[in-house]
């Protein structure tokens, strides 16, 4: 998976979602087993959180639908430093990243929104949205629908397209209250595990309480994992057939570089080499050239993965990708299982046609122009 997106995706979304059957308050859902159980852990970071569908208005008339998702304060100032912490190098690089203080949170009547919505919306910071409840679309004429005017406080780019792109943040309890009673908030709990190995172990935990659903990140984000699982593999398909024609081309260098030197092989035969000592010889210079060129590969690619690490190459359009920057990552395994296969090439391309010239007679060989 593309580290980049794996490293943002666990520092933006929370590891686990826990949904407790019953539970649709937040003081029923803080006093349930579960919640119970996760604060048994200091370093577990669990937070009860709300959401609902709600249809955007902006000033201009412009409508868009979206996600309202309600934290604590604790949540946000978490979220927000995550954000500050994974783009403190981006923002020196693209002048287009939105920057601000992990201190300044969204207060009574405020909201923060995704930088994709704040976009197709064509709003900014300090205007002010409707937010009215899809339900309102379902009374009869003459009704007016509940809504509540909001201040968008931040835009933020997580370059996570749900994020950016369908929701808008809210405290709980201080903005976006007129909605609360329409039937369409969804309670549940958050968390954030300070070990992401730890993710499996303590959903199986939480799954043993009664009426207890969970979902991890993986599982939300499974169509992203999957087209990233395709990507790699279309990737590493037509970088194994690069490497076949790489393969190929060493065996036929080397087999006519030997069909070459038939005349020397009957030479040193004719002076005395016998035909192992023969074969040796020139399998010895055939992997030696080869091995010229297999590490001074490796070295050269080598070299240019770690310098992109560690300065990414930033040249796709910011507001076309999501992750604008050519990301490497060195894997020494599969360097080493690339000098070892590319070392057997050359030793098998340089042993075979050496062998097979070594039989021809010494009588005949000479003979060939």
């Amino acid at each position: 998976m593309n580290a980049s997106i794996h490293k943002r995706i666990l520092g933006l979304e929370p590891h686990l979602y826990v949904q407790v059957a019953g539970a649709d308050t937040a003081q029923s859902l803080e006093s349930s087993p579960a919640f119970q159980r996760l604060q048994e852990d200091p370093a577990n970071r669990a937070y009860v959180y709300e959401t609902m569908d709600i249809i955007i208005r902006s000033q201009d008339g412009q409508f868009r639908g979206g996600i309202a998702r309600g934290v604590t304060r604790e949540s946000l100032e978490h979220f927000i430093e995550q954000l500050q912490r994974i783009d403190r190098k981006a923002t020196d690089r693209d002048s287009q990243a939105y920057f601000w203080d992990p201190q300044d949170v969204p207060g009574r009547g405020e909201v923060v929104m995704g930088v994709d919505l704040a976009q197709s919306l064509g709003v900014f910071e300090g205007d002010f949205l409707t937010v009215v409840s899809p339900s309102g679309l379902l009374l009869p004429p003459g009704e007016t629908p509940k809504f509540e005017r909001v201040r968008i406080k931040r835009i933020v780019t997580t370059s996570l397209p749900d994020l950016d792109g369908q929701y808008l943040f809210y405290q709980r309890g201080e903005a976006l209250n007129a909605l609360v009673n329409e039937g369409l908030r969804k309670n549940g709990i958050e968390v954030w595990l300070p070990d992401e190995g730890r993710i499996e172990s303590v959903k199986e935990d939480l799954l043993k309480f009664e009426g207890v659903s969970v979902e991890t990140w993986m599982d939300r984000n499974s169509a992203l994992l999957y087209a990233l699982k395709l990507e790699k593999l279309t990737i590493g398909i037509f970088l194994g057939l690069a490497g076949m024609i790489a393969g190929s081309s060493i065996l036929t260098v080397l087999a006519l570089l030997l069909s070459q030197k038939k005349r020397d092989i009957a030479i040193l035969r004719t002076i005395g080499f016998s035909s192992r000592q023969t074969v040796r010889t020139f399998t010895q210079i055939g992997f030696f050239l080869a091995g010229i060129g297999v590490v001074g590969g490796v070295v050269l690619g080598t070299g240019l993965s770690l310098y992109i690490q560690a300065n990414p190459i930033q040249f796709l359009p910011s507001d076309v990708y999501y992750d604008s920057s050519i990301p490497a990552l060195v894997n020494y395994g599969l360097v080493f299982g690339v000098l070892i296969v590319s070392g057997l090439i050359a030793l098998l391309g340089s042993y075979i046609p050496a062998r097979t010239a070594a039989e021809v007679q010494p009588s005949d060989a000479l003979r060939m122009k």
